[in-house]
């Protein structure tokens, strides 16, 4: 039993544990953020009649200048990724923090300057096609996620994963001998989640196979804990089968990502193909609309 875990203690599934708990500590300043950026915007939104802000004048059209130029400067992240000389400014982590934080500014400040409210055809235009690239932008975002190690980390590869879950089969099968039936199922889950289909069938199938996967951990992990309540295992050993759980688990896990990534991979290519269209469509927009209201 201590053996086991001490020929893993060097290994990948600690180095995956720190890159979690990195993920967690992102991932929590992310849903700060957004939600306080939802909150404003719910409050602009059953508030907007006492605001008293006017797209045409004062606050309320500084707000739509100081949005527009935010929206501009996402064209920053496509650019630093392409030209050499703005790859020597900051680490790319940085650029994507920035191009996710603006995307979220730019269109809340845009809101409030229109006031939450409908005007003339090309400001709903310019307006709805903010709305739709903003809405793009949060598609990409998740699928981004299922690609990426966290929302700022690495890409994830199929040999990476496969190294974790060949360290983690392995560990599981030297602490949890005693369960052949429980390693047959995770290597049956294992074989079904890898199975070639075609794309639009995977697609159809991936919630399938979470619900899946969520029944399986949840019905090993009722095996397990039934065993130590009625004390069938050693009471010595009684942590260490709570901390296979925790490997159950990251199998379960990574047994998942590994089905998702290729599907994801492709649905981030043909985002992308989309996203550029409508961002494009949006500065366009966005032009007439500042051109005509100055000129009428």
């Amino acid at each position: 039993m201590t053996e086991a875990n001490e020929n893993f203690t060097g290994s990948s599934v600690p180095q995956r544990t720190k890159l979690t708990a990195v993920s967690e500590k992102s991932s929590i300043k992310t849903v700060l953020f957004f939600g306080l950026m939802f909150a404003s915007i719910i409050y602009g939104w059953f508030n907007h009649e006492t605001l008293y802000l006017t797209s045409d004048y004062g606050t309320g059209y500084y707000l739509g200048i100081i949005g527009g130029i935010l929206m501009l400067l996402l064209l920053l992240y496509p650019l630093r990724k392409k030209y050499r000389l703005l790859q020597r400014i900051g680490p790319m982590k940085t650029w994507f923090q920035l191009h996710m934080i603006l995307g979220i500014i730019g269109p809340t400040l845009v809101l409030y300057h229109a006031n939450f409210s409908l005007g003339s055809i090309n400001s709903n235009v310019a307006l709805f096609s903010m709305l739709t690239v903003a809405g793009s932008g949060l598609i990409g975002r998740f699928i981004y996620t299922h690609i990426h190690a966290g929302l700022y980390g690495h890409k994830v590869t199929i040999s990476e994963l496969g190294k974790y879950l060949e360290a983690d089969k392995e560990l599981i099968i030297k602490q949890l001998s005693s369960y052949p039936d429980i390693i047959k199922e995770l290597d049956k889950l294992k074989d079904r989640a890898v199975k070639r289909r075609n794309f639009f069938m995977q697609i159809i199938w991936l919630p399938i196979m979470t619900f899946q996967m969520f029944l399986k951990r949840r019905k090993i992990k009722q095996l397990l804990k039934k065993d130590i309540k009625k004390q069938t295992i050693k009471t010595t050993d009684i942590d260490f089968i709570k901390q296979n759980l925790q490997s159950i688990s990251y199998y379960i896990n990574t047994t998942r990502k590994l089905a998702q990534l290729n599907t994801y991979e492709r649905l981030f290519s043909l985002w992308h193909i989309l996203h550029m269209p409508l961002f494009i469509m949006l500065i366009i927009t966005g032009i007439i609309h500042v051109v005509a209201v100055h000129m009428y």
